[in-house]
């Protein structure tokens, strides 16, 4: 799933979450240059990440998104929920590797919050 959702030009970056919950949900990492120019041309002022993330039809771009890629997954490994996230993984920011592979512990625990919000 994580993979298939990277085809969208409007993620950079996905961690598929909660095999131990109810349901699969994801902390998605916009792209942010298309999104910008997306909402450009969607009449949304030009704003910051924060802002532009917690914008109602920003998400719901990516609730098409995701559903819109839903249909390739069987109803259990189907993402219900999703959070959007203000900024990239980053070495520098601790949530990747040199070779640039997530480190799912470090992310769970510092987007913790940001989970229980998919789950809540």
């Amino acid at each position: 799933m994580k993979n298939k959702l990277k085809e969208s030009p409007f993620i950079e970056q996905v961690m598929v979450v909660g095999p131990e919950r109810k349901f699969v949900g994801a902390l998605i990492i916009p792209s942010f240059p298309n999104l910008r120019e997306w909402a450009k041309n969607h009449e949304i002022p030009e704003s910051t990440n924060e802002e532009l993330i917690q914008n109602p039809k920003v998400n719901d771009l990516y609730k098409e998104i995701v559903e819109g890629f839903n249909k390739f997954f069987n109803h259990v490994e189907q993402v219900k929920k999703f959070e959007l996230l203000p900024n990239e993984w980053g070495i520098e920011t601790g949530e990747m590797t040199p070779k640039l592979s997530m480190k799912r512990k470090v992310i769970m625990e510092k987007y913790r919050d940001a989970i229980e919000r998919i789950y809540k």
